[in-house]
């Protein structure tokens, strides 16, 4: 089969398999069966994407496979009766309720721990991380790119962590572990 031709049977798979995926979704119970058929043939459109043209050809079949799922989404969201019904009042605790105390200290607390505290343990683990590098044999150059790397993907992760964590101590123990293993790579002189 030539390579447009896999292409297009590609695509062709993952329309199939959105349409199976919202048809088992869109039913009273869902179907483990269709379920698994659905995501076994967005898996192997993607697979033979990959096989037609490489990357470019995994991200075309991907492409109409989100373009089809999009389609059936905006369609059941127009048709939906409850769309029309009036928004929710529903608020996640982002402001208190009229009465309620506003815990002003609990939310800077909350700040201060994910973005400073989080800095600091991210700026902690990419000095770890530079360390390591230089350890196994790395030059100075590239020891630094991944430090540099390390920092703000390990900010990112560790708010994202520190955030959905409920209780303080787990969120100082998250905060204070990068800390401590970064002492060797600050007492050995390994700082940008």
């Amino acid at each position: 089969m030539s390579g447009s031709a896999l292409l297009a049977v590609g695509a062709a798979v993952g329309l199939s398999g959105v349409g199976t995926l919202r048809l088992s979704w869109g039913a009273a119970q869902r179907s483990t069966l269709l379920n698994a058929i659905g995501w076994a043939m967005l898996v192997g459109a993607l697979i033979a994407g990959w096989a037609s043209a490489g990357a470019w050809g995994a991200t075309v079949v991907s492409l109409w496979a989100m373009g089809a799922a999009l389609a059936l989404l905006a369609a059941a969201a127009w048709g939906d009766p409850s769309a029309r019904g009036k928004a929710s009042n529903r608020r996640a605790g982002m402001v208190p309720e009229p009465g309620e105390p506003r815990q002003v200290l609990r939310r800077v607390t909350t700040f201060c721990i994910v973005i400073i505290g989080g800095l600091a343990a991210a700026i902690a683990l990419g000095v770890m991380t530079r360390w390591v590098a230089l350890f196994a044999g790395a030059d100075e150059a590239d020891a630094n790119v991944l430090a540099f790397f390390a920092v703000p993907l390990a900010w990112a992760i560790l708010a994202f962590v520190l955030m959905m964590t409920d209780r303080r101590k787990r969120q100082l123990a998250m905060i204070a572990i990068p800390n401590f293993a970064a002492i060797p790579a600050l007492i050995s002189g390994s700082v940008m």
